[in-house]
């Protein structure tokens, strides 16, 4: 959801105690008018509600509960001789400890599982951006399981456990429905980082000379790698075989802006392995290692005025600047770059809902183009720069529901295994996501 989500801010509440006079008596009947009204199935946070008052209480206690279930229905309009219509599913279900609510230490718990299902349609298409960022293998399975332990006031922490790496870094946060947009652009896993759903045990070390992730930090993380990310540990369970294809690391150096009306952070990073799985895509040698480079810039720009002459901290304008850049020679993207607007609250009357904006540019390898070029397909030669288009409107007439059209275009749609890619139509996608929070 933007620097929204990765930018939380708190406020302070102050009470006192005295002697009960009559406006006294009445704000209390106005508070709880108020709170009953909160109670209402359309005003509500989740759909399941409160739990008669015991989820807010356990929240308190640092015990939150996270359950949703994600849809998202596409189509391509254009661009095959067979069009196809998809729809996939996400159920997931997460639980995070707070330790210094719980016992005022400071560590965190979490734990997140999953079951996915239904058809994926970027396998359908072979391009270089996926059109569902939830879209994959159908699973039912554990994704993370990790401690963080906090040291110094919070300014080092160390996580420790079942990772999915790319949360950590290199994630978009957009709300978009593309995989580019909506979680992590493709050219992002090439080193094998862990990715939800399919966390790999492993370790993150974060500096935070602040300890309020504000300013500078650096942090690094090293997990195990994979040969297929789903088998044999189909269930996230079996680690038997986590240890047996090597390491991945990522490093990053970055700053949160995260004071004033308009939050931000900026980060530098690098993924990596020496791992002996790769090989020259134009002449077959084999390659040890692979990594990846990326900019990252997100921050809020622009904030309206509201009724109160003030800035309205609940809606405004999020940009995003992605640039990622991988060896040539044994990967078949060799540049991808992102570029997402997301405006929060495009009509004063719906602060909650949102539209955004993504353009995706990902450039076919040297080595790619040269293979397709000396293949003799008909229509073979350079693969060129695929460009993805894509708005989306996120309608919120819950708290706990969502409803978002989509619109994507593929502008010369090629991809890893897509010979005769220069005679391929463009591709326009209509999708709908839906999500539903319990």
């Amino acid at each position: 959801m933007g620097v929204a989500l990765l930018l939380a801010e708190t406020g302070g509440v102050m009470a006192g105690t005295g002697t009960v006079d009559s406006s006294k008596a009445v704000d209390t009947v106005k508070s709880v008018e108020m709170t009953a009204r909160s109670q209402s199935i359309w005003e509500q946070k989740y759909l399941t509600g409160d739990w008669g008052g015991q989820r807010a209480d356990l929240e308190n206690e640092g015990v939150t509960f996270d359950f949703n279930y994600i849809n998202d229905l596409q189509s391509d309009l254009t661009g095959n001789q067979t069009h196809h219509i998809t729809n996939f599913g996400r159920i997931r279900g997460s639980v995070t400890i707070d330790l210094q609510k719980m016992a005022d230490f400071d560590g965190k718990i979490f734990v997140t599982g999953m079951w996915q299902f239904g058809k994926n349609l970027g396998a359908q298409l072979n391009t270089f951006t996926s059109p569902s960022s939830i879209a994959g293998y159908n699973s039912f399975r554990l994704d993370e399981a990790w401690y963080e332990q906090g040291l110094w006031e919070h300014k080092i922490r160390v996580k420790v456990g079942q990772i999915a790496a790319v949360n950590d870094f290199g994630q978009t946060g957009l709300f978009l429905m593309n995989d580019e947009t909506g979680y992590s652009p493709n050219i992002n896993f090439y080193p094998l980082q862990p990715f939800s759903p399919a966390g790999k045990p492993g370790v993150v070390l974060t500096l935070d000379p602040s300890g309020k992730d504000e300013g500078i930090y650096v942090k690094g993380g090293v997990f195990t790698a994979y040969a297929d990310a789903y088998h044999p540990d189909t269930s996230g369970l079996d680690w038997r075989n986590d240890f047996n294809y090597g390491a991945a690391g990522t490093v990053e150096v970055g700053y949160h802006a995260a004071n004033g009306d308009y939050p931000g952070v900026y980060k530098l990073g690098v993924s990596f392995n020496d791992i002996s799985r790769y090989h020259d895509l134009q002449t077959g040698a084999a390659k040890s290692g692979d990594l990846v480079a990326y900019f990252t810039y997100q921050k809020t720009v622009w904030r309206p005025l509201g009724a109160d002459g003030k800035l309205d901290r609940d809606r405004g304008l999020d940009l995003l600047l992605q640039a990622m850049g991988a060896p040539e020679d044994r990967n078949p993207i060799r540049f991808e770059g992102l570029l997402g607007a997301v405006y929060h609250g495009p009509f004063a009357s719906r602060p909650q809902d949102k539209v955004g904006l993504g353009i995706i540019f990902a450039d076919a390898s040297s080595a790619l183009s040269s293979d397709n070029r000396h293949s003799g397909a008909p229509g073979s030669g350079s693969l060129g720069t695929q460009v993805a288009l894509e708005l989306s409107y996120q309608y919120n007439p819950t708290p706990w529901f969502s409803i978002q059209p989509d619109l994507q275009y593929i502008v010369n749609p090629v991809g890893p295994n897509n010979p005769q890619a220069s005679h391929r139509d463009n591709i326009l996608i209509v999708g709908l996501k839906t999500i539903l929070r319990f």
